[in-house]
């Protein structure tokens, strides 16, 4: 199996990102005749999506506009890393892997679980314990402010453009009903209120340790460096737990 860790170098740019998550998502899968389900593959090929729609907003290409694309894209980059780290320190063993993607990454050629599990277990580590601190290293340039949160909070609308055409691609179970009907529709609902709800989470976890944060001390102070660090590992083991729910979960909508 090829070595996932050749991908995961420095990006720079939003075109990068989508780059490295393609080629993530293409070798994690390059081998599959048999087994037939790669998890990394399988989250990889969502976050493509949502990063590509993200690009083609800050390049103009939506009719949506971010007031700040800047700041989206410093995010946007900063979330990516955290993807790319992790993955690589799981290749080289490391123990810095964080459990939450450990859930995904020791059990990604298990052929009992769906795609659509795999899938809901990568956005969970990424949005439930990736997002907060993508932010907090986002805001150390782009402070949070109200056109910011706007911004943000557009791309749960990208999740919600994309969301019908994903459920159906990783077989979640209600996309399996008729098409637009009201099954498919509340399947549609849950899951866009979830991603809403889970984001919105996110950024007041940051928040709260963002106003810890002194300018004027090296690291932000030892306030700021004792809530990263409490915060961090809440939410990297509150994201493993909900992680192993996920995969063992029999369906999901």
């Amino acid at each position: 199996m090829r070595s996932l860790a050749e991908f995961t170098g420095e990006v720079s740019s939003i075109p990068q990102v989508v780059t490295a998550l393609s080629a993530i998502r293409d070798a994690s899968a390059e081998d599959l005749f048999q087994p037939e389900i790669d998890g990394i593959s399988a989250f990889t090929r969502l976050y493509t999506i949502i990063t590509q729609n993200v690009l083609d907003t800050v390049d103009r290409k939506k009719t949506r506009r971010f007031n700040d694309p800047d700041f989206l894209t410093r995010l946007d980059l900063e979330f990516a890393r955290r993807y790319l780290a992790a993955i690589k320190a799981y290749q080289s063993g490391s123990p810095d892997t964080p459990a939450s993607w450990s859930v995904l990454f020791d059990r990604r050629r298990d052929q009992d679980i769906r795609h659509v599990n795999f899938a809901a277990c990568g956005v969970n580590a990424h949005v439930n314990f990736d997002l907060t601190f993508a932010l907090i290293e986002t805001w150390r340039d782009f402070p949070p402010n109200d056109a910011r949160r706007e911004d943000y909070d557009q791309v749960n609308d990208i999740f919600a453009e994309e969301m019908d055409e994903l459920r159906e691609d990783f077989g979640a179970f209600l996309a399996e009903t008729r098409d637009g009907g009201i099954l498919d529709r509340f399947g549609n609902f849950a899951s866009d209120l979830v991603v809403r709800v889970t984001r919105s989470w996110a950024w007041d976890s940051a928040v709260d340790v963002w106003d810890t944060y002194d300018p004027d001390q090296d690291g932000g102070g030892q306030r700021f460096q004792n809530a990263y660090a409490r915060e961090l590992g809440a939410q990297d083991r509150a994201a493993s737990l909900a992680g192993r729910m996920l995969l063992g979960a029999p369906t999901l909508p």
